[in-house]
């Protein structure tokens, strides 16, 4: 092969880079459309891509739920991370809490796959959930402390409850179910009562 036939350096690297983000670009956009269940090949399509280009890329339905909601996963820690800092740990607790039904909503099917995630060893979702529930338990540990949260509560509960809002909200375009059940969670976990008719989403 002459060094005109050769690829640059990189190239076939620099390929796959792209065609690994075309595929993340249109899962991330079927996902929020269609749901999580959505084929593979209409993935591909989308993307502009064969499917084994998407299987090299991604080998299970899994994994590739990972690579898409895994950054927005890291948006929500890092909201907990940071509302721990804050005074108003009873506000900050219900922003952490609005903003995890909110991100679970923006993928369709999303709060079934957590749930798996958090009962099924090596799942490739589980370590963004973990990371997110951890930044959480500083967060309701300073908020119990305070006397703002209920002593019984714990992080798993309030993941739990908001994948069932999550999974409700899927299923109805209606955003006022969403709120409610927000609000009669926040009742429960919370020790004085919230402001009526707050509206979360």
């Amino acid at each position: 092969m002459s060094d005109a036939d050769s690829p640059p350096p990189g190239g076939v690297r620099a390929d796959a880079r792209r065609s690994r983000a075309r595929v993340l670009e249109a899962a991330r956009a079927t996902f929020a459309t269609e749901g999580v269940a959505v084929s593979f090949n209409e993935i591909a399509r989308s993307a502009g891509v064969g499917a084994a280009t998407l299987y090299r890329h991604f080998p299970k339905r899994e994994d590739l739920i990972a690579a898409v909601v895994g950054e927005s996963l890291g948006e929500v820690t890092a909201l907990a991370e940071s509302l721990c800092a804050e005074t108003d740990l009873e506000d900050g607790l219900r922003q952490w809490l609005v903003a995890l039904v909110s991100h679970i909503r923006r993928v369709r099917g999303l709060s079934e796959e957590i749930v798996r995630a958090l009962e099924t060893p090596g799942n490739p979702l589980a370590p963004h959930c973990e990371a997110a529930m951890a930044a959480a338990e500083g967060l309701l540990s300073r908020a119990q402390r305070a006397g703002h949260a209920r002593a019984g509560v714990a992080v798993d509960d309030l993941v739990r409850m908001a994948t069932a809002i999550a999974w409700t909200g899927d299923r109805s375009a209606d955003d006022t179910s969403v709120n409610r059940l927000l609000d009669l969670v926040l009742c429960g976990v919370l020790t004085r009562p919230i402001r009526p008719a707050r509206r979360h989403t």
